[in-house]
């Protein structure tokens, strides 16, 4: 019997949906052969059996680990107008759109003695005075800074978001808030980085008012003050900003300084989940089958489970693994189960490791595979997962399998 990790709860049997169709990760085919390649974020909890549907205070657990994510800074790139291939959470940052800069070293701008014109186009263009024509040696725009930092020149990016700050543009004063933030390109400063922060908040920057939230519900730069934390979450989240939407929504979820309304967190999880966030993706699909509704919708929690661990969200392909494999909210589909538990093994999930070696042991639909079985086994065991059951199928294999398995062991690597 497969059964559900500690943070998530069982799962119970949904309807099938007709509609939904794909079940396998972006690049991974029927035979579940060909793993994904994007970095999925580290699993958050171990396991242990659960016989009931997620309780209220079981999701209320799985809030509070989930609560406060970083700013995703392709998201501020957006808001400067800077078209950007968004990525998992915690993932690389994109490479920016090559026609957004036209300068990629800080030396190209004399500080002394250029001077700065504005551009009707709203860019500034920095000229030698000496020059009777005028010609431009550099244009810059309101761009070039993030389209620096994008490629990881954080000297020039603080160069030109320096310019560009001190010209009054809100989006390079959040972007010297987050250079400060995080020490690129300057000494860190939480200090400097608040006051930049609050410059461009105060002027209605989503991303800034996200980011000083974050700072002030960290009492970092700043001291603590959660009901300034509050305000500055929902001035982001009126403007749509989607993990200012996570976070209000799981402050709304748990009532913490705001009157609990189930409504309002519904709401506002589901907006950050339909702009991609996948914490509020899993969070949903866990709500979606928990006591917080009279019946558990389960065609939904199969849907955003579905999306979270194509997001790259560990915890929701051991998750959407287990419901393909057990046909709960989905048509049960052995080889697409193995595909996403094997995604989940491989980027390091105990349980995952666990469940993998026990399907592999059996065959489910194909023939069993003792030696990968093996492998798997030895993985989670080596993390402190005890299993009676596959330690006894371990023993009682040849030792030519074993020994194939123990060599499997020693090269895999997860990072």
């Amino acid at each position: 019997m497969v059964v559900k990790p500690h943070c998530t709860g069982h799962i119970v049997s949904p309807a099938t949906t007709s509609d939904y169709k794909v079940m396998f990760p972006n690049n991974i085919s029927a035979s579940g052969t060909t793993p994904l390649t994007s970095r999925p974020l580290r699993h958050l909890c171990s396991g242990s059996t659960v016989a009931s549907a997620p309780s209220r205070t079981r999701v209320l657990s799985l809030v509070l680990m989930l609560a406060f994510v970083l700013t995703p800074l392709h998201a501020m790139a957006q808001g400067m107008g800077v078209q950007v291939t968004p990525t998992p959470i915690f993932g690389s940052d994109a490479e920016a759109d090559e026609s957004s800069a036209t300068a990629t070293a800080p030396d190209g701008i004399d500080q002394e003695n250029g001077e700065t014109n504005t551009l009707q186009d709203g860019s500034a263009s920095i000229t030698d005075p000496t020059n009777p024509f005028e010609v431009p040696r550099f244009v810059l725009k309101t761009t070039s800074a993030y389209s620096a930092y994008q490629r990881g020149f954080y000297l020039t990016a603080f160069a030109l978001a320096t310019k560009q700050a001190g010209l009054g543009d809100i989006y390079s004063q959040t972007l010297l808030g987050e250079l400060y933030l995080m020490g690129n390109g300057v000494e860190q400063d939480p200090k400097e980085a608040a006051s930049w922060f609050e410059l461009a908040a105060d002027k209605g920057d989503r991303e800034a008012q996200f980011s000083l939230g974050m700072l002030y519900a960290r009492g970092e730069g700043v001291d603590k003050d959660l009901n300034k934390a509050l305000f500055y979450f929902q001035k982001a989240a009126a403007q749509h900003q989607k993990n200012a939407q996570f976070n209000l929504g799981l402050l709304y979820l748990r009532g913490q300084m705001v009157e609990p309304d189930v409504t309002k967190a519904m709401d506002l999880l589901t907006k950050s989940a339909q702009q991609g966030v996948a914490a509020a993706q899993y969070t949903l699909a866990n709500l979606y089958q928990s006591d917080y509704f009279p019946a558990p919708n389960l065609d939904q929690a199969a849907y955003w489970m579905h999306r979270a661990a194509q997001g790259g969200f560990l915890d929701a392909q051991l998750e959407f693994g287990l419901m393909l494999f057990n046909g709960k909210g989905v048509q049960q589909d052995f080889p697409a189960a193995r595909a996403w538990l094997k995604q989940a093994a491989d980027a390091g999930s105990i349980l995952a490791q666990n469940r993998l070696a026990r399907i592999l042991a059996r065959g489910y639909g194909e023939p069993p595979a003792p030696v990968d079985a093996a492998k798997y086994y030895l993985l989670s065991k080596r993390a402190g997962k005890s299993d009676e059951w596959l330690e006894k199928f371990f023993k009682e294999l040849p030792d030519k399998e074993k020994q194939l398995a123990i060599k499997a062991l020693k090269n895999q690597t997860f990072w």
